[in-house]
């Protein structure tokens, strides 16, 4: 079955790298709203010009959907999940090539989101072609869920699918939206973290003023320093009950991490980075990575910041604070934790906005989906796979797991280190033909099961 797919994803192969190439010109920047319409439609195209039934879903309030079928004979389902929206490209004068051209060099497709995760799409999608090229129909029926706002915390998903039991009913998911890892293994996670996104905003007055009123007026950067200080010390989380749901990491847990390595000086090197918080290594650092929650400053700002000297006083300063959440926290009860602690402390004068919320996931990695796309991996890739009882990031899993109640595995085809979220992104022609071998056999290895 293999040599079929691979014998006819090397005829289709120009095909392939020209559909990505389409996708990756097309703009679907989702947290500026740029081209969002114009790429979901390009999808849309691509995926009825591969043979599959699908259709365009607009949601009341969010970026579309890209929906699509491919029946079988059998009477199992496999929901397939990725995504067309990307991220923002600045800065803009760091990229070599134009970050929506889909330049193809050095056996390399450049362009944002040809890792993430458009590469990826398109594995999926060709891999339904491959079956319906070779045999005439897939093993099990396909179910395609291709959103454009899981760079903003598919914030619209869940409700949709919560509308959608139904038409999304299946018997696994398989979330293609990962990638390989340096030694070109393929990554296999059963569990992804959650995400709360929030803003914290302190306002002391209604206009900037001079400086030297600094001794009667309130700093609202100071205000926001200090609130700061309260809810993280040391490395860890101070907010009372933070952890009180924690449940992992389980005995089961503890022991995949036995056959995990992680090389924390390609870490240090890759990233420009001196020394790691702790100096933590090898599984100690893997361990901290997947079962640790986090809170993370992702910006601030207050006051004067360009060029030269301004001796003001501001008004207001905000905060973006990104939490990790590891199984089995939940964001709107964190939410409630965090304003209590804030308002115990004196700082009722701070304004929480949520901006983005998925909560972790955890499937068992025993699970028949979870097996296959072990077995899919190590005949693809002719090396054993890297199975994880979690990702040190975050995605929508717990739509599948917890709205759905089905068993999911969130793993992928592009390339380690290939400047996602930055710029230079790329994948190469390799990794995306892979891609499709490694999504047609998840599919038939599930079949199998």
């Amino acid at each position: 079955m293999l040599e079929s797919v691979r014998e006819s994803i090397s005829k289709n192969q120009d095909d392939i790298i020209s559909d990505l190439r389409k996708l990756v010109k097309h703009p679907s920047i989702s947290a500026q709203n740029i081209g969002i319409e114009e790429c979901a439609a390009a999808l849309n195209d691509v995926m009825r010009d591969s043979g599959m039934t699908s259709n365009i879903i607009k949601l009341p309030d969010g970026n579309p959907i890209v929906y699509g079928e491919v029946k079988s004979s059998s009477k199992k389902t496999l929901l397939l999940y990725s995504h067309y929206d990307v991220q923002p490209v600045e800065p803009l004068d760091e990229w070599k090539y134009n970050p929506f051209s889909g330049v193809v060099a050095d056996n390399k497709v450049h362009g944002r989101g040809a890792a993430d995760s458009k590469g990826n799409v398109i594995a999926l999608i060709k891999a339904a072609k491959a079956f319906l090229d070779t045999v005439g129909e897939p093993p099990v029926n396909l179910k395609f869920l291709i959103e454009g706002e899981e760079e903003i915390s598919s914030v619209n998903l869940p409700d949709f699918v919560k509308k959608n039991k139904q038409m999304l009913k299946a018997n696994a998911s398989l979330c293609f939206d990962s990638s390989l890892n340096p030694a070109g293994m393929a990554s296999i996670y059963a569990g992804l973290k959650g995400l709360l996104y929030l803003e914290l905003r302190c306002k002391t007055a209604g206009i900037d003023m001079h400086s030297g009123l600094a001794p009667i007026i309130p700093n609202p950067a100071w205000r926001l320093v200090s609130a700061l200080n309260s809810i993280k010390n040391d490395g860890r989380i101070t907010v009372d009950g933070w952890y009180d749901s924690v449940n992992v990491p389980t005995k089961e847990d503890l022991a995949l991490l036995q056959d995990l390595g992680y090389d924390e000086k390609m870490i240090k090197k890759e990233y420009g980075v001196k020394e790691l918080i702790g100096n933590v290594t090898g599984k100690e650092a893997l361990k901290k990575l997947l079962f640790e929650p986090t809170c993370n400053i992702a910006g601030i700002q207050s006051g004067y910041t360009s060029a030269g000297s301004k001796t003001v006083l501001p008004n207001e300063a905000f905060v973006k604070l990104d939490f990790r959440l590891v199984y089995d926290q939940n964001t709107d009860d964190l939410i409630k934790k965090l304003r209590s602690h804030l308002a115990k402390r004196g700082y009722t004068d701070m304004t929480i906005y949520k901006l983005g919320a998925e909560e972790p996931s955890k499937t068992d990695v025993n699970a028949k989906i979870v097996k296959a796309a072990s077995v899919a991996a190590e005949k693809v890739y002719k090396k054993k796979p890297a199975i994880f009882p979690n990702m040190w990031g975050s995605g929508p899993d717990f739509v599948f797991t917890k709205i759905l109640k089905l068993e999911s595995v969130w793993t992928g085809c592009s390339p380690s280190y290939a400047n996602i979220h930055a710029p230079n992104e790329f994948t190469t022609i390799k990794n995306v033909l892979d891609g499709v071998s490694y999504a047609s056999m998840i599919i038939q290895e599930f079949a199998n099961t």
